[in-house]
């Protein structure tokens, strides 16, 4: 049976087999969904080809964040050896539509605040979810020499040279995890924050989540990779948080976590977008390299980033960090 075939007896089990069927969205990873209608009824079908993808992962943490009252999309039914789900349609009022709009951003960041501070006071403890020990971490941080210097700057970069890498990793790490951990969505922006038909903020795409530093979150929604967050916005935000957690405000190891997170994120997301290009024909996220860059770079000053500031002067000097003289066929969906 292909995967259509499979598809059909799975919508046909739940009475959704003669219902109209349109794209809602393709994304950075393997999934794609489309919107179902029928009788003035909606949901969305997840397709999430395994083992490309892992639905049982996103059901999983869909689940308990559903348990503890996070505004999740419900599962309505689920056919996990093929990666078919379907779930409660949020509409289409996501936060990034939203404020192109011309919607108050204060008050939707606000709102992406409250959900944060829901999240990081409800998963004190680990649920059940693997830890982002330094493992993954490193890995993440280097997506930059494997793709971004290799494929871009068309450089090899010998053991030695990574051997650095490394060990820099692992000094930034330890201060990174200083502060507490709690459940990290990993993707935690504007794009995938919506204002539900009740009027809650909703969540998606979480299925990477993992127990690590209440930072990475607040880095995630605050220093968009594709969208830039007005200083304004991002101080009140954090004067908000810190009103939920007093501990953090004026905390040198909370604001070195923050700065070093960003950092981090930053260099795997450049990865990634390269990535994206080479692997996956996925070249739309090109033209966010030179930003994210910026955002990085604004860390770099930071006396802990000192050795990483002399690493990538070396490797990638500043001048050329914002041109992509790079391009790959286009194979995207649209």
């Amino acid at each position: 049976m292909d995967r259509e075939d499979a598809l059909q007896q799975f919508l046909k089990k739940h009475g959704w087999e003669n219902a109209k069927r349109e794209l809602l969205a393709h994304d950075a990873s393997f999934r794609w969904y489309d919107r179902l209608t029928k009788n003035n009824t909606s949901c969305v079908l997840m397709n999430a080809p395994v083992p490309k993808e892992n639905p049982a992962q996103f059901a999983f943490i869909d689940e308990i964040l559903e348990a503890k009252g996070l505004k999740v999309p419900h599962i309505f039914a689920r056919d996990m050896e093929n990666g078919f789900l379907l779930l409660e349609d949020f509409g289409d009022n996501t936060f990034t539509r939203l404020i192109a709009a011309g919607d108050d951003e204060e008050t939707l960041y606000r709102q992406a605040i409250d959900s944060l501070i829901q999240i990081q006071k409800q998963f004190t403890q680990n649920p059940g979810l693997k830890e982002y020990d330094f493992n993954l971490m490193y890995t993440e941080a280097s997506l930059l020499p494997l793709w971004y210097i290799k494929y871009v700057l068309k450089k090899d970069l010998n053991d030695a040279v990574m051997k650095e890498y490394q060990t820099i990793w692992e000094e930034l790490y330890h201060k990174i995890t200083t502060v507490p951990n709690t459940l990290v969505l990993l993707d935690y922006h504007v794009d995938n924050l919506m204002i539900t038909k009740d009027n809650k903020c909703g969540l998606l795409d979480f299925q990477d989540a993992r127990f690590g530093p209440v930072t990475y979150d607040l880095v995630s929604l605050l220093e968009d990779a594709r969208r830039v967050v007005r200083e304004d916005i991002q101080e009140k935000m954090k004067t908000y948080f810190f009103q939920a957690f007093p501990s953090y405000h004026n905390n040198t190891a909370f604001e070195e976590s923050y700065s070093l997170m960003a950092v981090q994120r930053h260099t795997k997301v450049i990865g990634i977008f390269v990535r994206l290009a080479v692997r996956d024909g996925k070249n739309r996220y090109l033209k966010f390299i030179p930003f994210v860059w910026s955002l990085l770079e604004k860390h770099l000053n930071h006396p802990l980033l000192a050795r990483y500031k002399a690493w990538l002067d070396t490797y990638v000097p500043s001048e050329i960090r914002k041109v992509i003289p790079f391009e790959t066929d286009e194979k995207e969906i649209k």
